[in-house]
């Protein structure tokens, strides 16, 4: 239900870009403006098929705990429309079948149940309910080829299509991933970039779609295995609508997966379990395999850009792009679009103080997820940047994690609400807790079959 609050801005929103940032945002942007337009270069169907400009979307995606509530808050109904769609209902720990560290994780059952689904149907399934809230637009093959702007170029007042055509805006949200295409067209005003973080890791996806079959017999519905980090290899699986899987295989910092059937097999079999690798001699291939590669974790210091236009804001991958192993970056997105919603329902216009509280709130959304994965990225030999300070104390600590969460619920839990973004690193730190993972460490690798 559009729940316009009062005293908010009014008048239009323009997003640029239909990615799950921009289909999140346009969600909260539709409660404080009369009329918000979604506009994408890509045609917008009503099928789930990939959309040429998310070459990603043919990899695995998860949608974590905090990313699952969000949607469920924003579009109620929509978990269970998922699944009726035949995505899988997944509890990150007891369903999860994960190996790392010579042992695979313990798994109790939690709270933290969502659904599993490829990105396509997911993005299809939010795009129909953003299309069918009151006042917003979403208009596809509609490239956006620059800005309109006000009071000396001070301000944005709209933006210019590659059709000559033009969108009047109070409001500006570049939803463009990580390029930012909206940076390039402030530049032409003598407008500077925000600083930059970039942490090169150089991840190498290979993934392929294959046929669910009943064996091997599981009692899990998705796999990770990730070797050493010496190997600089790891593979997964997760289930995706119409009894299928998608299987990834990921090497780090030069580690190149094969594309051909042989060369995966051998890939998979060379890890720590054979999870992947039955599941995959088990399973009809579909289609081919699929190459993507990831260069390099970006995050933008939106908090500390000192000049910028009013009436202009970023957006998910655009401040900040995460190493997709890790799957962040749908959660990490929605948790930036709360934060845009927050800062709104606090401002009466569209301001520079509307702007420093959400940059500063998107800021604190990604410097968790931003810490979290560059220091596991740091684990691999080879990887580039500034490293977050105590990363290699802290990475030696989460072996003892890894380790403890094989044998103990209470720390496999508590590793899996912070996988999950449900709970801040900080609560394994807690003495408590630090003293239990340094005593049940001491026990090694859990040696259970799959």
């Amino acid at each position: 239900m559009n729940t316009r609050s009062s005293g908010g801005p009014g008048g239009r929103a323009v997003v640029v870009g239909a990615s799950m940032a921009g289909l999140c945002a346009a969600r909260v942007l539709s409660e404080h403006f009369g009329s918000v337009t979604v506009i994408d270069r890509d045609q917008l169907t009503t099928d789930a098929g990939r959309r040429p400009h998310v070459p990603q979307g043919r990899q695995p995606h998860l949608l974590l705990h905090a990313g699952t509530r969000l949607l469920e808050g924003w579009f109620p109904g929509v978990i269970e429309e998922l699944y009726a769609g035949g995505a899988t209902p997944f509890d990150i720990c007891r369903d999860f079948y994960w190996h790392q560290g010579g042992g695979p994780l313990i798994r109790p059952a939690t709270h933290m149940v969502g659904p599993v689904m490829s990105r396509p149907f997911l993005e299809t399934t939010v795009r129909r309910r953003v299309a069918n809230l009151p006042g917003v637009t979403l208009r596809g093959g509609a490239p956006a080829e620059g800005v309109l702007t006000g009071d000396h170029g001070t301000r944005i007042t709209g933006v210019r299509l590659s059709d000559g055509s033009a969108l009047d805006c109070e409001l500006l949200v570049d939803a463009t991933g990580r390029q930012a295409r909206s940076l390039g067209w402030l530049k032409e005003l003598g407008y500077g970039e925000p600083p930059t973080s970039v942490v090169t890791v150089d991840t190498h996806y290979v993934s392929r779609i294959y046929r669910r079959g009943r064996r091997p017999a599981r009692d899990w519905k998705a796999a990770a295995v990730i070797g050493a980090p010496g190997t600089r290899r790891l593979a997964m699986a997760l289930p995706w609508e119409g009894d299928r899987w998608i299987v990834a295989l990921v090497g780090v910092n030069g580690e190149l997966p094969p594309m051909d059937e042989a060369g995966r097999l051998a890939f998979a079999r060379s890890l720590d379990s054979p999870v992947i690798a039955d599941v995959m001699a088990a399973s009809e291939p579909l289609g081919t395999a699929v190459g993507h590669r990831f260069v390099a974790n970006q995050r933008r210091h939106v908090e500390h850009m000192r000049r910028h236009p009013t009436g202009w804001v970023l957006i998910g991958d655009a401040v900040c792009s995460l190493d997709p192993v890790h799957g962040q970056g749908m959660s990490t997105a929605a948790l930036q679009a709360e934060a845009l919603g927050q800062a709104l329902q606090q401002s009466r216009s569209v301001d520079r103080t509307f702007a420093r509280r959400y940059f500063r709130a998107a800021a604190g959304s990604v410097a968790v997820a931003w810490s979290v994965t560059v220091g596991s990225d740091f684990a691999y030999p080879g990887t580039r940047g500034k490293k977050p300070p105590g990363t290699d104390l802290i990475n030696r600590y989460m072996n003892r994690v890894t380790l403890a969460a094989q044998h103990d619920e209470a720390v496999c839990v508590r590793f899996s609400e912070i996988a999950g973004m449900v709970r801040r690193p900080e609560w394994l730190l807690t003495p408590p807790c630090v003293l239990r993972v340094l005593r049940l460490s001491r026990r090694g690798p859990a040696r259970v079959p799959a």
